[in-house]
C-alpha cells in the first residue's frame, strides 16, 4: 500500500519577490530567494520542523572594518521568520544573525557570490502563513519573502512516511565531530539549498535531500528499504526513471540523498517523484516535488522583460481600486470615481509608477505587500459569504493601512454584556500604539472604538476605562513602568 503526498516546492509567491541582481549602491533592496521544507519526524512528538532556507547576493551587502588593527572587512546579516495563524496574528518567530568577511573592498563588490543560510522552528499542526525578513545590519537594506497559506499535518507515527524534499546546489557528507559551522548541516550532510528550486542550463546536476520515518528495524534482523526516483513532465507523464536501489535499514529513520544530471535537459518545469518502500512491512510513501530549469539566455534578458509573475495582473479593476482606496486623498478618490474603466486603469498605472518605493527593481515590492494584506483582510475579516468585503471592515482597514500588528489580544468586557474585544498592538510605531476593537453586535464584525494613534477614533469613555485599569492595553496611563 502506498501513501502519496504532493509537495510543490516552487511557490508563485516566492517567485514574485525575486528581483534583478544589482549592486547595493543601485538598489534599495536586497535580492532574496526563500524556500520552505517541512520535516514531520515523529521523534518531534506532535510538532514538525520547518526549515526556511534562503540565499542573498554577497555584493549587495555593505562591508566595513570594525577594528583599526583588523585588515578584514565584515558584513553582518540578520534574518527572522514570523509565523502567522489564519487570523494574520504573529504567533511565533525565530531569528539568526551571521557575519561574512572578505579581504578587500574589491572582493566584496564582485558579483556572482551567493550566501546561504536558514531559519528553523518547530510548528504544531495547523494552517499558517509566514514572512521571512533579511536585513543588512550596516546599510539597513532589507527584503521579505511571504509564504502564503501552508498546512502542517501531524507527524505520522504508525506508517512509513517521507519528509518534504529540499533541492540543493550541493550535498556533501561530512564528519559531525569536526565540522565547525553547523548552519547548513543536517544529519551528517552539508546541504547547500536551492531555495526556489530553479536551476539553469549551465547547471550539470540536481541534488535532493529527504528523510524517511517509521521504518522496520530490529538490531538482530536484516531489513531493507527500496528507494525509487523518477522525473515527470508537468503533465505527469514520465520523463525519465532516474534509479531504483535497496538500502539496509540502520534504524527507524533514514536520510535520502540523490543527485542526477540535467546538462542536456530542455528548460521547463519537472516533477521529481520519490518513493520509499519498506520491504519488511510492505509499507510505502511517495512525495512529489517540482523544480524548474531555465535557460541562461532567459536569465540574461532585460530585467523588465523577465519580470516575475505579478499577482496584480490577476486583480479585477474593482479590486485594484479597493487596493489603493485607503491611500488616496479625498480629491484623488473623487477623481478616480469620475473616470471610465479604461481611464481608471491608466490612472492606477500612473499612480503605482509614482508610488513605487524601489523603481530601480522590476517588481513593485510595496504593492506586492499590499496585495498580501488585501487578501488577508478579505480572507479573515469578510462579513459576506463571498469573502470580498473584509477590506472594508474596521479590522481590514487598519490591517491595510498599518500592516500586520505586532500582537493581537482577545479580551471580554464582562461589565458590558460580555462584550468581545480585540486589541491590536503596534510596538514599532513611535513609542507603541494600539487599536481597540469591540464586537458591539455580537456578529463577529468588530468595530474600532478607541485608539491612541493620531487621527484615529479617540473615545474619552474608553480612555477612562483604560486609565482606571479595567482594560490593560500594555501602556501605563501615567507614564510609569
Amino acid at each position: 500500500m502506498i501513501r502519496k503526498v504532493c509537495l510543490w516546492v516552487v511557490l508563485p509567491a516566492l517567485l514574485c519577490l525575486v528581483v534583478s541582481q544589482q549592486s547595493v549602491s543601485q538598489s534599495g533592496r536586497l535580492t532574496l530567494y526563500g524556500g520552505l521544507t517541512l520535516f514531520g519526524n515523529p521523534s518531534y512528538d506532535s510538532l514538525s520542523l520547518a526549515e526556511y532556507s534562503f540565499s542573498i547576493n554577497r555584493h549587495e551587502l555593505e562591508f566595513y572594518q570594525p577594528l583599526i588593527d583588523d585588515s578584514l572587512y565584515y558584513a553582518r546579516v540578520f534574518a527572522q521568520i514570523d509565523l502567522f495563524n489564519t487570523r494574520g496574528v504573529v504567533i511565533d518567530s525565530a531569528a539568526t544573525f551571521f557575519s561574512v568577511r572578505v579581504k578587500t573592498p574589491m572582493e566584496a563588490s564582485q558579483a556572482g557570490f551567493r550566501l546561504f543560510n536558514k531559519v528553523s522552528m518547530y510548528i504544531p499542526p495547523g494552517v499558517y502563513s509566514a514572512r521571512l525578513t533579511v536585513i543588512d545590519a550596516a546599510s539597513k537594506r532589507r527584503a521579505e519573502v511571504f509564504y502564503n497559506s501552508f498546512t502542517v499535518v501531524p507527524p505520522v507515527t504508525d506508517y512509513v512516511s517521507l519528509s518534504g524534499v529540499t533541492f540543493a546546489h550541493d550535498i556533501t557528507a561530512i564528519d559531525d565531530s569536526v565540522v565547525t559551522d553547523r548552519r547548513m548541516v543536517r544529519n551528517g550532510f552539508k546541504v547547500v539549498p536551492n531555495p526556489i528550486s530553479t536551476f539553469n542550463t549551465d547547471d550539470w546536476r540536481v541534488n535532493l535531500y529527504a528523510e524517511a520515518y517509521n521504518l522496520s528495524f530490529l538490531p538482530d534482523q536484516t531489513s531493507q528499504v527500496e528507494v525509487a526516483l523518477s522525473v515527470l513532465n508537468i503533465d505527469s507523464s514520465l520523463y525519465m526513471d532516474i534509479q531504483k536501489k535497496s538500502l539496509d535499514n540502520r534504524g527507524t529513520s533514514a536520510v535520502i540523498t540523490e543527485a542526477f544530471g540535467i546538462s542536456d535537459w530542455p528548460p521547463g518545469v519537472y516533477i521529481c517523484r520519490l518513493i520509499v518502500n519498506d520491504m519488511s512491512s510492505s509499507q510505502a510513501d511517495t512525495v512529489d516535488a517540482a523544480f524548474q530549469i531555465v535557460s541562461v539566455e532567459q536569465l540574461a534578458i532585460d530585467k523588465n522583460a523577465r519580470k516575475a509573475f505579478d499577482p496584480y495582473d490577476t486583480l479585477s479593476l474593482q479590486s485594484r481600486v479597493r487596493l489603493v482606496y485607503y491611500r488616496l486623498t479625498p480629491v484623488e478618490k473623487q477623481t478616480l470615481s469620475s473616470l471610465g474603466d479604461k481611464a481608471k486603469l491608466n490612472y492606477l498605472e500612473q499612480y503605482w509608477k509614482e508610488h513605487d518605493d524601489y523603481p530601480e527593481t522590476p517588481e513593485v515590492e510595496n504593492r506586492l505587500e499590499l496585495i498580501e494584506l488585501f487578501d488577508d483582510a478579505n480572507r479573515l475579516y469578510s462579513v459576506n459569504p463571498e469573502k470580498t468585503d473584509g477590506w472594508n471592515t474596521h479590522l481590514g482597514r487598519v490591517l491595510m493601512q498599518y500592516g500586520r500588528p505586532s500582537e493581537i489580544e482577545d479580551k471580554t468586557a464582562e461589565w458590558v454584556n460580555a462584550l468581545p474585544m480585540q486589541i491590536w498592538y503596534y510596538w514599532e510605531l513611535e513609542e507603541g500604539k494600539f487599536f481597540l476593537f469591540a464586537d458591539t453586535r455580537h456578529d463577529f464584525d468588530f468595530k474600532l472604538v478607541h485608539s491612541n494613534v493620531e487621527g484615529e477614533v479617540y473615545d474619552k469613555n474608553w480612555q477612562a476605562i483604560i486609565d482606571a485599569g479595567w482594560v490593560d492595553v500594555g501602556f501605563s496611563p501615567f507614564g510609569e513602568d
